[in-house]
């Protein structure tokens, strides 16, 4: 889809909440690899977040910030890293950094590889675990 598509929708959340929310925040409790994220409304809403971040330009600071913002959960650092460094990432592997962000996450405290680890492994109807919740997560959206 392109930017045109999207324009409206992306209008109405930065108009509702300054930014477009990370996946995190707008579908909330819903694992990061769920195939929510990979088909119908999840799907979409991915496409619509990075269609947003690419006509944005962003430094690093900027991008840190934003994820202040939003307050991650530790199950979503992969993707966190993933946005922070985004040439760190391979398209050879789906989950794992070609190098390590963790270390850099944790610095910033985002959180560690084994609060990662521990907590993307969970079972998704077991998910979330207690600790792994953003206190910026949006009412729920439909599926």
């Amino acid at each position: 889809m392109d930017a045109e598509h999207y324009a409206p929708q992306i209008a109405a959340l930065v108009a509702e909440h300054g930014e477009v929310p990370p996946p995190w925040a707008y579908y909330p409790r819903i694992h990061p690899y769920s195939i929510h994220w990979r088909m119908g409304g999840g799907e979409d809403y991915r496409y619509l977040f990075w269609t947003w971040a690419a006509s944005r330009n962003w430094s690093l600071d900027d991008r840190i910030a934003y994820v202040r913002r939003w307050d991650p959960p530790f199950s979503w650092l992969d993707w966190v890293g993933e946005f922070l460094w985004p040439d760190a990432f391979s398209d050879d592997d789906e989950h794992e950094p070609s190098v390590d962000p963790f270390e850099e996450m944790e610095a910033l405290g985002f959180g560690t590889r084994a609060d990662w680890s521990r907590c993307s492994d969970v079972d998704p109807d077991k998910y979330p675990l207690a600790d792994d919740v953003s206190s910026r997560w949006l009412e729920s959206k439909p599926a």
